[in-house]
């Protein structure tokens, strides 16, 4: 039985990631990076990532959040891997 959530290409979701699982998530892309995380969990936990996870030709991936980070490049291997855990 496959529990992942299904993503399509072009698809957008917001995420956040600690210990190596997706601990909250919002198709709700309206919302800035900082108030996904305020409705989350106040603040951003220590030792968690937040940002956006996007479906491009069959890839899913994550972004991590200029809000957050001062930068937005691709997420870490070990961010990506949470990712892919939880959505194809």
């Amino acid at each position: 039985m496959n529990n992942k959530i299904q993503m399509r290409d072009g698809d957008t979701i917001l995420v956040m990631v600690k210990d190596g699982k997706v601990i909250h998530h919002s198709w709700n892309m309206s919302l800035p990076h900082v108030e996904f995380v305020r409705g989350a969990t106040k603040t951003l936990p220590e030792g968690a990532w937040v940002g956006t996870a996007t479906k491009l030709d069959g890839e899913v991936m994550g972004i991590t959040s200029k809000y957050f980070y001062d930068y937005q490049l691709p997420a870490p291997p070990d961010i990506n891997n949470a990712i892919k855990d939880l959505f194809v």
